[in-house]
C-alpha cells in the first residue's frame, strides 16, 4: 500500500489544497450574496449554474487533456478558476457571479478528470480500490477544513476571495513539479440516458434525485443557518459537521448495502433522512443546536450515500463492458439534478421561508422512497451475494470511473519514448535500420530495448520473426519480456513467436504460453496448442491450468454477464485442441476440464466423441474382436457405414459382431464422477451421438445411482416409518434415466429399462409404469422382458 501511495503524494497535496479553496468558496459565495441582500431565488439560481459548468467540463475535459496533456490542463484550469473567484471580489453582481460559477464548475471538472486519470494510470487492478478510497478521503478532508477559513476575515470584504484564489493557485505547484507525464486518454463509448433507464430505472431516477438533494442541501445550508443565528465560527462547525456526516455514514451504509437487499437499505435510509429533515427546523426553532447539528449530519450523510447507492444499483443490472459507458449517463443524471436542486429549493425557500430547504429535501426523498417501493414490487431483487459491492464515491466531484474497482480494468497506454517513436518512424522507410537500432538500444538499455522492439513490430512490412531473432541474440536474458511485448502488439503472430521460443527455451514455453493465454483470452487456444506441441507430456497440466482460469473467470462473473458467458465453449475448444495434439492424454484432459468446469461436461463429452470415438474402415478389418471401438455417428451415413462393416465382420469371422463401447462408458463414468449434477445431461448427449451405447451407459449410471441410494439409505436408517413410506420418491432419478435415454435411443428403450431395473430392482414398478405409458400394461411386455432376460 505504501509503495502505491508514496509516488502520488504530490498529486494528493495538490488535490487537498484545491479542495481547501473550494471548501471555502462553497460557503463564502452564498453567505456573501445573503449579506448583499440578494433574494433566495437569485442565490439558488447562481449556485445552480456551478453544475452547468461541471456538466460541460465532464463532456469536454478529455478532449482538452488529449490536446494539452494532464499537467497543462490542470494548471490552466485551476488558474482560470482562481481568476473567476478573484473577479467575483471586484463586483457584486449576480449575473457576473453566475457566469463565474459556470467557469469555476468547468475548471473544477477538468481538474478532477486530470487528477483521476493520473491516479488511475498509477494504480493497478489490485490497488485502484485503495487509491480511490484515499482520494475520496483527501477530497472530503479538504472540503471539511476549508470551511474554517471563513473565520479569517469578514465575508463582506475581499480578503477571503483573494485567499481562495491563492489556495487555487498554490494547488498547481505540487502537480506541475511532478515528473509523471500522465497517461494517454482513451476513447470511451457512451450509453444514452434512455438506454440506461431501460436497464436500471431505479439507478437513473436515484442518481437524478441524489443530484437534486445533494446540490440543494450543501449549497443552501449557509442560507438556512443564517436565519437561526448560526454564523461565523459556528457556521464553520455546522458545515464541517455536515461534511463529516457525509464521510462517516458511508462506512455503515456500505456495510449494510453489501449484506442486505440494497433497495430495502435505500428505502429505510430515505425514510430516516426524511424524519431528520422534518426534525431539524423544529429543533432549530427551539434553539436546540446540538440536535440541529446531529440531525443535519445524519441527513447529509444519507444524502451523500444516495449517489454511490445509485451507482451500485445500476451496476447490479449492467454487464461489465457497459459500466464505464453507463457511468457517463449517471454523471449526466446527477448533473441535471445538481442544476435543478439549488434553484427549485430556493423557490420553495422564497415562498415558505428558509426552513423549507429541509422540507423540500424530505419531499424529494419520500418521492424517491415511493419509487423504490414500486421497483421492489415489479422486479425481483438480486441475491445479496450477487450484488455489486458498495464503493465510496464523492458526489462533490465527478465519479472516478477508471478508479472504481467494479469496472473493467484496462491498462492505460503511455506515450512512446522518443527512442521508440524514432525507431518506428525509421522502420517505415528502412526496416533493416530500425531493427539494428532496436538491437543497439537493447544492448545499452534492455528495458528500453523491449519497448523499442514492440514499437518497431507494429510497423507494416517489418519482418517480426527476424526482429525477434535479432533481439534474442542481443539480449537473451530479456527474451521473455520481448515475447510478451511483441505478442501483445502483434497477436496474430503469437503461434509463430512461441514456436520459435520453444526451439530456444523449451522449458520456458509452457509457463510463457500460459501467461499469454491468461492475459489475452483470444489467444488461449493457440497458446495451449503450442505449449503441448513443445511438451506433449504437459497436456493434462495445461488443461488444468486453463480450466482453473476459466473457472475463476466464471466465479468472478457478474449476474448481468452470465447471458453472454462462453466459458463452456472455450473449455471444449481448448480440450479439443489439446487432445488433438496429445491423443494419448485425451481422457485425462477431458476429466481435468470437467473437474474444474462441471457445467462444460455435456460439450466436453460431445467434443470428445467427435474427436476420439470411432475407427476407420482399415482399422475395423485389421482389429481383433476385443480391440474394436466403433460408434455410430449422428448422421445417417455413419449409421449405414456401421451396419455395413458389421455385416462384413460377420461374413469374415462367421460369428456375430458386437461393437465394444468401453471407451464411451469410461468417458461417461469419469465425467459423471467429476460433474455428478451434469451426469444425466452428459449421458443423453453421449447416447445421442452413439445410440448403440445406450444400454452400457444406462448400466453404468444405474450402478452409480444405486451406490448413491445405498449410501443415502444407510444415512437414513434412523428415519421414522412414515418417512420410509415415501421412499419410492428416491427412484425418480432412475425413472428419469430410463425416460431420457429411451428418448435419445428409442430402439434400445426396452434394454435400457431392463438394465436400470437389473441394477436397481426396487425401482421396477416405477420404471415399468413410466416406460409403459400409452401402452396396454396388461400385455406385460416390460415385465416379461425383465423376467426372461438371458442369464450371463
Amino acid at each position: 500500500m505504501r509503495t502505491t501511495l508514496v509516488p502520488l503524494i504530490s498529486l494528493f497535496i495538490s488535490c487537498f489544497i484545491l479542495l481547501l479553496g473550494n471548501g471555502l468558496i462553497n460557503v463564502l459565495i452564498p453567505v456573501r450574496m445573503g449579506l448583499d441582500g440578494l433574494n433566495t431565488n437569485t442565490i439558488g439560481m447562481v449556485l445552480s449554474l456551478y453544475f452547468v459548468g461541471m456538466l460541460l467540463g465532464a463532456i469536454y475535459s478529455k478532449n482538452l487533456i488529449r490536446r494539452a496533456a494532464h499537467i497543462r490542463v490542470f494548471a490552466g484550469c485551476v488558474a482560470l478558476g482562481a481568476v473567476s473567484i478573484l473577479v467575483c471580489s471586484l463586483y457584486s453582481d449576480p449575473v457576473l457571479w453566475g457566469g463565474m460559477r459556470i467557469v469555476l464548475g468547468f475548471c473544477n471538472a477538468c481538474a478532477y478528470t486530470a487528477m483521476e486519470s493520473w491516479l488511475s494510470d498509477s494504480s493497478t487492478k489490485e490497488t485502484r480500490g485503495k487509491v480511490l478510497a484515499t482520494y475520496n478521503a483527501v477530497v472530503l478532508s479538504g472540503l471539511f477544513f476549508g470551511q474554517f477559513f471563513m473565520n479569517m476575515a469578514s465575508p463582506e470584504g475581499t480578503v477571503l476571495f483573494v485567499f481562495s484564489g491563492i489556495l487555487l493557485c498554490a494547488a498547481v505547484i505540487p502537480m506541475v513539479l511532478s515528473r509523471n507525464s500522465g497517461p494517454l486518454i482513451s476513447e470511451v463509448s457512451s450509453m444514452s440516458l434512455l438506454a440506461l433507464y431501460k436497464i436500471s430505472p431505479l439507478g437513473v431516477v436515484s442518481c437524478l434525485a441524489s443530484g437534486v438533494i445533494y446540490s440543494a442541501i450543501f449549497n443552501l445550508l449557509p442560507v438556512f443557518a443564517k436565519d437561526y443565528g448560526i454564523v461565523t465560527f459556528q457556521l464553520s462547525l455546522y458545515m464541517g459537521t455536515a461534511i463529516l456526516g457525509a464521510f462517516l455514514l458511508q462506512f455503515p451504509v456500505g456495510y449494510l448495502s453489501d449484506r442486505f437487499d440494497r433497495r430495502t437499505v435505500l428505502f429505510v435510509l430515505l425514510f430516516i433522512s426524511a424524519v431528520a429533515d422534518f426534525a431539524v427546523p423544529v429543533l432549530a426553532s427551539q434553539g436546540i443546536f446540538t440536535g440541529v447539528f446531529v440531525g443535519t449530519a445524519i441527513t447529509t450523510g444519507i444524502i451523500a450515500c444516495t449517489y454511490p447507492l445509485s451507482i451500485s444499483e445500476a451496476f447490479d443490472k449492467l454487464r461489465q463492458n457497459q459500466m464505464v459507458a453507463a457511468m457517463g449517463s449517471m454523471i449526466l443524471a446527477f448533473s441535471i439534478g445538481g442544476i435543478l436542486g439549488p434553484y427549485t429549493a430556493s423557490i420553495a425557500m422564497d415562498y415558505y421561508g428558509n426552513a423549507a430547504l429541509f422540507y423540500f429535501v424530505a419531499l424529494i426523498q419520500l418521492l424517491l422512497g415511493g419509487f423504490v417501493m414500486y421497483r421492489m414490487a415489479v422486479r425481483e431483487a438480486l441475491p445479496v451475494e450477487e450484488q455489486e459491492h458498495f464503493v465510496m464515491q464523492g458526489a462533490s466531484i465527478m465519479a472516478s470511473i477508471d478508479l472504481d474497482p467494479r469496472t473493467e480494468y484496462v491498462a492505460h497506454q503511455h506515450a512512446l519514448s522518443s527512442e521508440a517513436e524514432t525507431a518506428a518512424t525509421i522502420a517505415e522507410t528502412d526496416p533493416a535500420a530500425a531493427v539494428k537500432m532496436a538491437r543497439a538500444i537493447a544492448m545499452a538499455n534492455p528495458v528500453l530495448g523491449v519497448e523499442v522492439a514492440a514499437a518497431v513490430a507494429t510497423v507494416p512490412g517489418i519482418n517480426v520473426l527476424r526482429l525477434y531473432e535479432v533481439m534474442k541474440e542481443a539480449v537473451p536474458d530479456q527474451i521473455l519480456g520481448v515475447t510478451r511485448a511483441v505478442v501483445t502488439v502483434r497477436p496474430e503472430l503469437a503461434y509463430e513467436l512461441i514456436s520459435k521460443l520453444a526451439e530456444w527455451y523449451p522449458e520456458q514455453v509452457v509457463s510463457v504460453a500460459a501467461e499469454i493465454g491468461h492475459a489475452l483470452p483470444e489467444l488461449r487456444i493457440e497458446m495451449a496448442r503450442v505449449a503441448v506441441e513443445s511438451a506433449p507430456e504437459s497436456a493434462t497440466e495445461v488443461a488444468e491450468y486453463y480450466a482453473h482460469v476459466l473457472a475463476e473467470e466464471r466465479d468472478a462473473m457478474r449476474p448481468a454477464d452470465r447471458a453472454e458467458d462462453t466459458g463452456d465453449e472455450a473449455a471444449a475448444s481448448i480440450a479439443s485442441e489439446l487432445w488433438n495434439v496429445a491423443p494419448e492424454q485425451a481422457m485425462n484432459v477431458a476429466v481435468a476440464m470437467v473437474d474444474a468446469m462441471p457445467e462444460s461436461a455435456v460439450l466436453i463429452a460431445e467434443e470428445y466423441l467427435a474427436s476420439n470415438i470411432g475407427a476407420t474402415d482399415e482399422e475395423v478389418l485389421a482389429a481383433t474382436e476385443s480391440e474394436i471401438l466403433v460408434s455410430a455417428e449422428r448422421t445417417e451415413e455413419h449409421k449405414e457405414w456401421n451396419q455395413e462393416w458389421s455385416q462384413e465382420w460377420n461374413q469374415t469371422h462367421d460369428q456375430e459382431w458386437t461393437p465394444d463401447y468401453h471407451n464411451t462408458v469410461e468417458l461417461v463414468s469419469k465425467l459423471a464422477e467429476a460433474a455428478p449434477e451434469q451426469a444425466l445431461d452428459m449421458a443423453v448427449a453421449v447416447v445421442e451421438a452413439v445410440p448403440g451405447s445406450a444400454v452400457e451407459v444406462a448400466t453404468e449410471l444405474a450402478h452409480s445411482l444405486f451406490d448413491k441410494m445405498s449410501d443415502d439409505t444407510h444415512d437414513a436408517e434412523k428415519q421414522s416409518d412414515e418417512d420410509q413410506e415415501t421412499k419410492p420418491q428416491e427412484y425418480e432419478d432412475a425413472v428419469a434415466l430410463v425416460q431420457r435415454l429411451s428418448d435419445a435411443s428409442p430402439e434400445h428403450a426396452m434394454n435400457v429399462a431392463v438394465a436400470v431395473v437389473e441394477a436397481i430392482p426396487e425401482s421396477a414398478s416405477e420404471v415399468v409404469d413410466s416406460i409403459s405409458k400409452g401402452t396396454e400394461s396388461s400385455e406385460g411386455e416390460w415385465i416379461n422382458s425383465v423376467d426372461h432376460k438371458p442369464a450371463d
